[in-house]
């Protein structure tokens, strides 16, 4: 009769360990607490934002009020991502957790670069001198091509774009996970596909972009935080 092995065992155990997550029930609850948060903003970006187009039409910056409430939901908005996808780190299982790692960080620098771009909107964009700098409007406006619009470009469609699709593989093809496997990918592809608006000169297209992270996404943060919601913890918080 044959021994077993004792390495080969502890090697099979441990490639089993591998594929465990550990997720907690602060995990849990704060995965997806915040993935409903995000949810909830995103409701209220959508209309805002089509209120704001249809007062400026498609060929001209969106105006106040409509330009303020949506820089205002933006802030706690792209905090919530963060937070929603360090939940999405500490679910991933371990063969996917460099992915999920790059997705996390991807989001913060999308955080950074969005949260930068509208504080600074809010206050200096709006500072009664500031009409009478030279060039404030290459700076500041939301007419293409502005600074503050190439950096808002470069955290919603590239970097939350990659952050989306480096993600996905975390959740596993099924009734449960696939669909939020699905809508990142969907969420991701059109906002790396608004990247077009800056190729062609076109921020008509670039609008493809605010379908994927203003439309998709929302839908999304749903389907993971009911996910997040019925996954139980692995070990205590």
């Amino acid at each position: 009769m044959t021994e077993p092995d004792p390495a080969a065992a502890h090697g099979a155990k441990h490639g089993r360990d591998e594929l465990q997550r550990v997720w907690t029930e602060t995990d849990r609850l704060v995965g997806s607490g915040t993935c409903y948060t995000v949810f909830g903003l995103g409701l209220a970006y959508l209309p805002a934002t089509v209120a704001g187009l249809v007062d400026s039409g498609l060929d001209a910056p969106i105006r106040d009020p409509y330009l303020a409430i949506m820089e205002l939901l933006i802030i706690p908005l792209a905090i919530g991502l963060v937070v929603a996808f360090a939940a999405v780190h500490s679910y991933a299982p371990h063969p996917t957790r460099t992915l999920s790692l790059g997705a996390l960080v991807l989001v913060g620098m999308s955080a950074g670069m969005t949260i930068g771009v509208h504080s600074v909107v809010l206050t200096v964009g709006r500072h009664p001198q500031l009409a009478a700098l030279p060039g404030a409007a290459l700076l500041f406006s939301w007419t293409w091509p502005s600074v503050v619009y190439a950096l808002d470009i470069a955290a919603w469609d590239l970097c939350l774009g990659a952050a989306l699709l480096l993600a996905a593989p975390v959740f596993a093809p099924g009734p449960r996970s696939g669909p939020v496997r699905r809508g990142l990918v969907v969420s991701g592809v059109l906002c790396l596909a608004g990247l077009l608006g800056v190729v062609l000169n076109n921020m008509n297209v670039r609008n493809i972009g605010v379908v994927g992270y203003a439309v998709v996404l929302p839908i999304v943060m749903l389907l993971m935080g009911r996910l997040f919601a019925d996954t139980r913890p692995t070990t205590e918080s």
